[in-house]
C-alpha cells in the first residue's frame, strides 16, 4: 500500500511542476530537476496522469503542458489527438503481418514471399 500512496504523491509532484501555455514547455530532464524525481518515474506518472487530465507533449520539439482553455489551446490539443490518433493508425498497420503470423497464416498467402533459402514457400 505504501508504494501505492507514493506514486500518487510522485503524480501530484509531477502535476504541480507542469506549466500552463505551450510557451511554458518543459522536458522531461527540466521536470526530473524540478522535482526531484528519476525520469522513468516522470514518464510513469505523465502517463497515468493522462488518463484523466490533458497533458500535451511537442513531439519531436519536446515539453509537456497543460493548455490553457482558450480556443487556441483547444486547437493545440485538437492538433495532439490528430497526432496520437495517426500514430495509433502507423502501430495497427505495423502490427498486421505479427497478427497473420500468430493466427497461423503461411508466408504463401503473400504472393512472390520467398524464404531465406530462395525456395519458394
Amino acid at each position: 500500500m505504501r508504494k501505492r500512496k507514493d506514486y500518487r504523491v510522485i503524480q501530484c509532484v509531477v502535476y504541480n511542476a507542469l506549466r500552463v501555455g505551450r510557451e511554458n514547455a518543459l522536458s522531461r530532464e527540466e521536470l526530473s530537476r524540478i522535482t526531484g524525481y528519476r525520469d522513468r518515474l516522470v514518464r510513469e506518472a505523465i502517463e497515468a496522469l493522462r488518463h484523466d487530465k490533458v497533458i500535451i507533449s511537442l513531439g519531436i520539439q519536446g515539453g509537456y503542458y497543460i493548455p490553457d482553455s482558450t480556443p487556441q489551446g483547444r486547437r493545440e490539443v485538437a492538433a495532439w489527438l490528430a497526432r496520437q490518433d495517426r500514430r495509433m493508425q502507423s502501430i495497427r498497420a505495423a502490427t498486421r503481418g505479427a497478427r497473420r503470423f500468430v493466427v497461423g497464416r503461411k508466408s504463401k498467402d503473400v504472393p512472390g514471399q520467398l524464404s531465406m533459402f530462395g525456395v519458394e514457400l
